[in-house]
């Protein structure tokens, strides 16, 4: 007979959930079944060397070396197979066992009501003492069977695993039984994958930019895969460090539209990669589209494919003709190297500013609304050349590394201008996010930097919007949103950021009206007479709202309450020197005008000698506008 109230305390904990299990049964099909796939395609990758390689044993060894591989991921599925099979049947149980201790914990709590009502000393009624050793009973049964459910399920990963060299220590390290973790065998893919492609690229090197260019001729899913699907990137940098400059340059010639964008290469062979594919593609299309419309002016109607051939042909011009403009805008003191280029719907690129290799900080900016390479590139990166002059000017007051680069990113399709309805919505903000995310990622990880160090992001109007979602998910030490379009609902506040406290600035003109119609709001100013308006845009006596609508990002940077720091892009007097302010929402017309051989009418945010420049240059640093160390 039990002496005790039975208490919840009891009862035994089951932490786990059924859903759980069964995603990790299903993850554990899924990745297991993929890694199968990866062996298989690894052998069927070296098996058509012989077709490029001429190295007698070698070639005829190379894929049978690779069959044991082939043998061991089938293995992995099996047994990836019967596990998932365990969890099944211990997610059943585990339904099971929960429903029961659940009805046991509401018989446990009406017992107690009931004795707590009548028993002053805590006691246990003879009335209440069969009810109360029954409860008792179900406590230790119920713990018993959950104990056993757990040691079933660790046997029967004992029983797949045991004496296998592999499989056990992943599961082992990679799988709890009681936290019910799911195995991750991605990793194990990935290097499956790298363990083939990265070698087979090194041996096509090995013999010239002609075999590499057969083999991804002959090869095009593989080709497609590489450029998709890319291998890690701290694969990526041991192997390239690994090559000669002759099996690099075979690879920057001859496999140009991968290494072009391959995290993990130098930046500076990534540069001669893209440089290169500009210079084969832009003749190409140009060629392409000449015969295109030459069969328009002759009146000949050209079919729904070749139509659309047509309009990508002129995208594709108009971006890499852009590119190659912005390359010569540059100078020697500066060199320009184009990091990323996507021939794609639309092309996309991104241009540095500075040695990537070798700076000690790269800050990335990132455009808004309306912004396309072709029609954008050259004012885009004007704007990132002013940021990298201004952040060595700043370096050298603060006396911290003058070596720099900024990069203008122009990867991703930023929404129409109004009257679209697209500025509005966060959708292309997602998706710019997530191309962001790879990128800064990419930075961090040719560059060896941990956790975001000496990386920093600066996001104009809708960039804005595209850069806090990134930085939700990516680490970045600094982060400046200048004439922000608003911040998505799901960005509550700074600290949803990955960035250390006190490192996100925003800022709005007084004169920019345009901003805030992103964040859902049409505001004009009041009666001459009236203060100016606080140099971060944020709420003031100054503007009146005339109008509120829907935006899928309508929180403003500026506002305290999500918890920005703020500084002016108004005219101002700094240590002497004047700075005029951002005439409008515009990131760069004064640099578009000059690039145009036109007069200046307007200054904007990214402008050389503004405020906003001046202040963004510090806070990309990690410095306050004044010139202090934020910690």
């Amino acid at each position: 007979m039990a002496e005790r109230l039975i208490d919840t305390s009891d009862l035994p904990r089951i932490d786990a959930s059924s859903d759980a299990v069964s995603g990790a049964a299903q993850s554990l099909r899924d990745s297991t079944a993929d890694m199968e796939r990866a062996g298989q395609d690894a052998v069927r990758a070296w098996s058509g060397i012989g077709g490029v390689l001429d190295s007698p044993g070698a070639t005829d060894a190379l894929p049978k070396a690779l069959h044991p591989l082939s043998r061991r991921t089938a293995t992995l599925a099996h047994v990836g197979s019967a596990v998932a099979g365990a969890l099944d049947t211990f997610a059943d149980e585990l339904t099971t066992l929960k429903r029961s201790r659940a009805a046991l914990l509401a018989d446990v709590e009406e017992l107690r009501s009931r004795v707590v009502s009548k028993s002053v000393d805590g006691t246990v009624p003879p009335e209440y003492e069969p009810q109360n050793d029954d409860l008792h009973d179900r406590a230790d049964r119920l713990a018993t069977r959950w104990q056993t459910a757990q040691n079933d399920l660790t046997e029967t990963l004992q029983s797949h695993t045991a004496g296998d060299p592999l499989t056990g220590p992943m599961l082992a390290g990679g799988f709890s039984p009681l936290l019910l973790a799911p195995v991750d065998f991605s990793a194990a893919v990935r290097g499956f994958q790298d363990a083939a492609r990265l070698p087979l690229l090194a041996e096509l090197a090995a013999q010239g930019r002609p075999a590499v260019e057969r083999w991804l001729r002959d090869h095009p899913a593989e080709r497609q895969r590489l450029i998709d699907d890319p291998p890690d990137a701290s694969a990526v940098r041991g192997w390239w460090d690994g090559l000669g400059a002759d099996e690099r340059s075979a690879l920057v010639l001859g496999a140009s539209t991968i290494v072009g964008n391959l995290d993990g290469v130098l930046y500076a062979d990534r540069g001669r990669a893209n440089q290169h594919t500009i210079d084969v593609e832009l003749p190409k299309a140009r060629s392409r589209y000449e015969t295109l419309s030459a069969r328009i002016g002759r009146g000949e109607q050209l079919s729904t494919t070749e139509n659309a051939e047509y309009a990508r042909l002129a995208s594709e011009i108009g971006a890499l003709t852009s590119v190659q403009k912005a390359l010569h805008d540059g100078s020697p003191l500066a060199p320009r190297t184009v990091v990323s280029l996507t021939l794609g719907h639309p092309p996309l690129a991104a241009i540095a500013i500075g040695d990537m290799d070798t700076a000690s900080r790269v800050t990335v900016d990132v455009p808004g609304m309306g912004n396309t390479v072709a029609d954008s590139m050259r004012g885009w990166t004007g704007g990132a050349q002013n940021l990298y002059d201004a952040q060595r000017t700043a370096a050298r007051r603060i006396h911290v590394d003058v070596n720099v680069a900024t990069v203008a990113w122009m990867g991703y399709d930023t929404p129409d201008m109004p009257p679209s309805a697209q500025v509005l919505s966060s959708t292309k903000a997602k998706a710019g996010a997530a191309n962001l995310s790879d990128f800064l990622s990419g930075v961090s990880d040719t560059r060896s930097w941990s956790g975001g160090e000496n990386l920093s992001v600066v996001g104009h109007s809708y960039g804005t919007t595209t850069a806090t979602l990134a930085t939700t998910k990516t680490p970045v030490s600094n982060v400046t949103l200048l004439a922000s379009a608003g911040i998505d609902s799901s960005v509550p506040n700074a600290t949803a950021l990955d960035v250390p406290v006190g490192h996100v600035w925003t800022s709005q003109s007084k004169a920019d009206y345009i901003a805030n119609i992103g964040r859902g709001s049409i505001e004009t100013a009041l009666p001459f007479g009236h203060e100016v308006q606080p140099s971060t845009g944020g709420p003031s006596p100054t503007r009146s709202t005339v109008l509120d609508f829907w935006s899928a990002h309508p929180l403003n940077p500026a506002d305290a309450d999500w918890g920005a720091r703020t500084f002016s892009s108004n005219e101002e007097r700094i240590d002497g020197v004047d700075y005029p302010g951002s005439d409008g929402h515009s990131a760069t017309p004064a640099t578009d005008a000059a690039l145009s051989h036109q007069d200046k009418s307007d200054n904007g945010y990214l402008d050389y000698g503004t405020s906003s420049l001046r202040n963004t240059a510090y806070t990309t640093l990690g410095y306050t506008p004044g010139g202090e160390r934020i910690p």
